[in-house]
């Protein structure tokens, strides 16, 4: 356990969630007030999003090279700009 004063956890208050989110007590001192413990909800850890990996998406979306660099057409630009309701 390590208690560290309120103006200690405003310059590194990152490493200290990160301290608590690896399940270390974390208490921060605070002047008339007493001591709050810094606490990471486990259920909120685990709803990390999943890693990026790239090159995930490779072969699954296919633009033909001929209109890769096409000007849209007027459809397109009207679906685009969300005037038209499909």
């Amino acid at each position: 356990m390590e208690t560290v004063s309120i103006s200690e956890a405003k310059e590194h208050l990152e490493d200290l969630i990160a301290r608590a989110a690896r399940g270390e007590d974390v208490r921060i001192s605070v002047p008339h007030h007493g001591t709050a413990r810094l606490v990471v909800d486990p259920a909120e850890v685990t709803k990390r999003r999943p890693e990026r990996i790239p090159g995930r998406w490779t072969g699954r979306i296919h633009i033909p090279e001929d209109r890769l660099l096409e000007p849209l057409s007027d459809e397109e630009l009207t679906w685009l700009s969300g005037e038209a309701s499909t």
